[in-house]
């Protein structure tokens, strides 16, 4: 029986490479396959699609303790200008760089920007044009969409800090982006890797809607009544989150609900998790994030 590692173990254990192969490399598999990340990506592109903008400013996104995953940021990159990619361990952090730089060994997050570019946004190909018919991509307008988006990204990706819920604060923001408040904050399967009670928990998403503008979005996912994961042969705690819990702490931080979905699934192979979950909602106008 594997030893269960717990968040300060991250440092030592978790394997990104292991850890992407492993949820971040087919993303044609089946939803209900075990340990599939579809359901997410549907998610994602339901939130970032009815995600309105304001048009006046530059749109500050940070995206928490993203682990070494691009995975929400290909869907935000068409409507925010500004990301801040917050994450705990040095690896996960370097491995998101590593993309950044087009290093060799970096994990390649094409198939899904891919997905996202030419099927999701752009209904499988097809390109509207003006007189409101539609054409067919070519294969070298459908590589050029994929470049761009991946190079958009990049130029988008401020900085990558680091970040700790046992800390205070809990981000590390660099100098041009302390004080400087946030249009939207994500955080996806996250939270429940790191706290410790359930206090710690409505503690971490009230410091998360501190970092939002009034009006701003909070965005989580992630998974309910989990003990445990596995990333291959480590085996790592998970705080075992409810629904009404999430409630609770999106409630007393200052974050009207606007959606909270559950969906059950079975992962017996990587995780004892019961059901999936998302959630997003809206700061409160009076809430000034001090």
């Amino acid at each position: 029986m594997a030893d269960l590692r717990y968040p300060e173990d991250y440092h030592t254990y978790f394997d990104p490479k292991i850890y992407l192969n492993l949820f971040y490399q087919n993303f044609k598999a089946d939803e209900t396959e075990d340990g599939s990340v579809l359901p997410f990506v549907k998610v994602f592109h339901e939130f970032w699609s009815n995600f309105k903008p304001p048009t006046d400013m530059e749109v500050r996104y940070l995206e928490f303790g993203g682990g070494p995953s691009l995975m929400n940021l290909i869907f935000a990159c068409p409507k925010v200008d500004h990301i801040v990619f917050a994450e705990y361990t040095e690896a996960n952090r370097q491995a998101v760089k590593a993309w950044a730089a087009e290093k060799p060994d970096a994990h390649d997050w094409t198939p899904l920007i891919e997905i996202v570019v030419l099927e999701l946004e752009q209904e499988r190909g097809i390109a509207a044009i003006a007189d409101g018919s539609s054409v067919a991509l070519t294969d070298k307008e459908k590589r050029e969409r994929v470049v761009n988006r991946a190079n958009e990204l990049k130029g988008k990706i401020k900085s990558i800090v680091p970040c700790d819920v046992t800390k205070e604060p809990i981000v590390q923001l660099d100098s041009d982006d302390v004080a400087k408040l946030f249009d939207v904050v994500t955080t996806s399967l996250c939270l429940e890797a790191c706290v410790s009670s359930e206090m710690h928990y409505k503690n971490c998403v009230s410091e998360l809607g501190k970092l939002l503008k009034p009006n701003g979005s909070l965005f989580m996912n992630g998974v309910l009544e989990q003990t445990f994961y596995f990333v291959g042969q480590e085996k790592f705690y998970t705080f075992s989150l409810t629904e009404q819990l999430i409630k609770e702490a999106l409630n007393e931080a200052g974050i009207e609900i606007v959606k909270l979905v559950t969906i059950p699934v079975d992962y017996t192979k990587v995780a004892d998790c019961k059901s999936l979950f998302y959630a997003y909602g809206r700061k409160s106008s009076g809430k000034t994030g001090k």
